[in-house]
């Protein structure tokens, strides 16, 4: 006998959408604000950023311990994530001076290294098995690398500053403790070179912790079209993660382990905590649903106008009670809906660009924000997918 009362994943996000409460941000030591968002434009590139509290510090009433931040350097990019640990208390100062560590440190070190190289950029358009190419990119991994320490003696400093501070030692019910301040790490060098094959991006990346660091090609065919620059580890035991408090994340041989180099054509680099990269597991392929998911909701710019007609089988965007508001909700279309409806592959989806056009809220005549950032907010504190309630942070770095 059949059984028709079989929830599928669609019923269950319905029907738990509606269950999370809101709960504002507590009123303990150095509250961080609900979100955080940027968008700039410098040289060839464009940043699009945003940080949200997830479902579950809301329904907790506890602070969002995601942290980015980011820093031009000469015509290149320095980028910091950080996912504070989700079981400290203070994890969220931790992240936050983390990620301004590593910004100061390179931006600081880069000045020092085009003082000693000032043709860095034409060392680092060489072929990749030139003696130049590898001496400039080990300086450069060098500093990359010399940024985590950075960012732990930064979270050491935070850590010991606070300990006789009267509200943190009431909150925590003891002398706080660096443990407290745990966070990951997730840190990216890009900067533009040319090369025998026109314009390509050099990117130096370095992870502890969870979460991905990933370039994607919009141009380039599916197999083609994504890079991730890192791997995801974890502590000792299943599902633990290790963070940068840890001595022997420190030593250089685990930094080298940690860092990744890559030069090609892209036309996005993404950072992201697990509270999306989660989301979007296995990441080699499915960060290309995501980079799609960017552009149906407004927050990646289609290139050309948006086609007028429709295909018949595109569903709906779909909208769920916001945490914040069970009043307000957003409308959003998700890959997902549309590969399904349509029988097609992520592939196929990848490859048909007009069908993304005509998928997307635009093609719905739906805007909820002008402002990209502002859209990426709106989308990371709304999409639904089962079993997500994370904090979310990406951070999008466009070329032009």
């Amino acid at each position: 006998m059949e059984n028709n009362n079989i929830l599928t994943d669609r019923d269950v996000t319905e029907h738990t959408a509606s269950m999370w409460k809101y709960n504002p941000v507590p009123d303990s030591p150095e509250p961080y604000p609900e979100d955080m968002c940027s968008e700039v434009s410098q040289g060839c590139f464009k940043i699009t950023a945003a940080s949200v509290r997830g479902k579950k510090h809301k329904h907790d009433g506890s602070n969002r311990d995601d942290s980015f931040a980011f820093g031009f350097v000469d015509n290149g990019v320095i980028t910091a994530v950080s996912d504070g640990a989700g079981s400290k208390m203070f994890s969220r100062i931790g992240a936050k001076y983390a990620c301004e560590a590593v910004v100061n440190y390179v931006k600081a070190e880069f000045f020092a290294l085009k003082n000693r190289f000032p043709d860095y950029g034409a060392a680092l358009g060489k072929p990749l098995d030139s003696k130049e190419f590898g001496k400039i990119c080990s300086e450069i991994a060098f500093i990359l690398r010399g940024s985590c320490s950075e960012a732990f003696t930064a979270v050491e400093a935070a850590s010991e500053k606070r300990k006789t501070y009267h509200e943190f030692i009431e909150a925590a019910g003891r002398e706080p403790e660096i443990k407290d301040f745990s966070c990951t790490l997730l840190a990216a060098l890009t900067i533009p070179v040319e090369t025998g094959n026109g314009r390509e991006f050099f990117t130096a990346a370095i992870q502890i912790g969870d979460g991905i660091i990933a370039a994607v090609d919009e141009n380039a065919a599916f197999g083609n079209a994504l890079a991730v620059l890192g791997t995801a580890d974890g502590g000792n035991f299943s599902g633990e993660t290790e963070f940068i408090i840890s001595e022997h994340i420190r030593s250089e041989e685990s930094l080298m382990a940690r860092t990744k180099v890559r030069r090609g054509k892209m036309s996005h680099l993404m950072l992201m905590t697990d509270g999306v990269a989660d989301d979007y597991y296995p990441n080699d392929p499915q960060l290309l649903s995501l980079f799609i998911d960017l552009k149906l909701n407004g927050i990646i710019p289609f290139d050309g106008e948006i086609p007028e007609s429709k295909a018949e089988n595109i569903p709906e965007p779909v909208a769920y009670p916001w945490v914040n508001d069970s009043d307000v909700k957003y409308a959003l279309q998700y890959a997902e809906n549309v590969m399904a409806a349509a029988g097609i592959s992520l592939e196929q989806f990848w490859e048909n660009k007009t069908l993304q056009k005509q998928a997307s809220l635009a093609a719905f005549g739906i805007s909820h924000e002008k402002n990209n950032a502002e859209m990426l907010k709106i989308w990371l504190d709304n999409y639904v997918k089962r079993g997500s309630f994370d904090d979310r942070t990406l951070f999008l770095l466009a070329v032009k």
